[in-house]
């Protein structure tokens, strides 16, 4: 393979979709290129995807970081929500790269939110950040992903999580019902299972038990095999005032009630006194719902609830924060891999 020593290869690998591109890895990465994104559906294994990826590029990296929708074990990640296995030891052998890194994808967006500009934030909440506390990032895609960073001598250190795949605890009467409604569908009901893109069309079955469908939705809903995008554009329209479904509505309504609460659980847990990113697919998508006025009470509750009012809340809006951050990450680990052969 015909190699450039200061070419780093960076990806975001979802669930649905795989973002790769080539950055400089002897800088701060901001500007990538040779930039695609790949439907993953299209692809029986994720090397038959990397595969023609570097077929398309003329120059090739040596170093590689992936950010993998799924927990990373010594080295490899059998993902979560989708039939691909990952090693980096086999894809360095393979195809002959120095190094190969693999972190978990909300680690991946947690590195690229602190070096996010604000003009690729959306503030929620203004909140007071306590310097040196931590930061905590809740990521609604085709899953939830929860992930967290502890500041270590002037740096912070990502650390992952599977969060999003503890038990939802519904917080009123509604979302009650809602457990019960998922408890004859699921042996367990996780957070993702009721708060994620795959979760919308499960709540909005939930609603259809409340309340009629319209019959424009349901032709709309009848022609794909993708509903979630087309609650969501449902919802959003009638939001505009272009078309009444109090149906799709009342569904994301439903989901963001959710994603706060869920939001407060993890600041809790990981006292992320530094701000809480929200990132996903979803969330930049569904600002509408996310109103502070609808958000910050069920957010700011309990015995913590002033602590929780002061907390800084900001949606991610850059689409490509995961793949920013798998570059920074990989970066890193070239500058020292470099200073250590220097060294040497």
């Amino acid at each position: 393979m015909k190699s450039n020593s200061r070419l780093l290869l960076a990806g975001d690998i979802g669930a649905t979709k795989t973002t790769l591109a080539l950055f400089d890895a002897t800088v701060v990465p901001h500007h990538p290129f040779n930039q695609h994104t790949f439907q993953n559906a299209l692809y029986p294994t994720f090397d038959d995807l990397l595969h023609e990826f570097l077929q398309q590029t003329p120059r090739n990296p040596t170093d590689v970081c992936f950010g993998v929708a799924g927990p990373v074990t010594a080295k490899a990640v059998k993902m979560t929500n989708l039939d691909w296995a990952i090693d980096a030891d086999t894809l360095k052998a393979h195809y002959g790269f120095s190094q190969v890194f693999l972190i978990n994808d909300l680690v991946a967006t947690a590195i690229g939110a602190v070096h996010l500009p604000a003009t690729d934030l959306y503030p929620l909440n203004p909140g007071v950040t306590t310097a040196g506390a931590v930061i905590a990032v809740l990521a609604p895609g085709s899953g939830l992903g929860e992930a967290f960073l502890v500041e270590h001598d002037g740096v912070y250190q990502p650390y992952a999580s599977e969060g999003g795949h503890a038990s939802f605890a519904p917080r009123n009467a509604e979302q009650i019902d809602l457990l019960a409604f998922m408890l004859k569908r699921h042996a367990h009901v996780s957070v993702e299972r009721v708060c994620s893109g795959l979760a919308i069309p499960e709540l909005f079955a939930f609603m259809t038990t409340r309340q009629a469908t319209p019959d424009r939705l349901q032709t709309e809903l009848a022609s794909t095999t993708d509903p979630t995008p087309v609650i969501i554009q449902a919802a959003l329209r009638a939001l505009q005032g272009e078309c009444p479904c109090d149906l799709a509505v009342h569904t994301l309504m439903l989901f963001a009630d959710i994603l706060a609460d869920e939001a407060a659980n993890l600041t809790l847990k990981t006292l992320a006194l530094g701000g809480l990113f929200l990132g996903g697919g979803l969330a930049p998508r569904l600002l509408p719902f996310l109103t502070p006025d609808r958000f910050m009470p069920i957010f700011a509750r309990g015995a913590y609830q002033k602590l929780l009012s002061q907390i800084p809340i900001q949606i991610i809006l850059n689409p490509h924060t995961a793949l920013l951050g798998a570059a920074a990450y990989g970066s890193v680990a070239f500058r020292r891999n470099m200073e250590s052969i220097r060294e040497d």
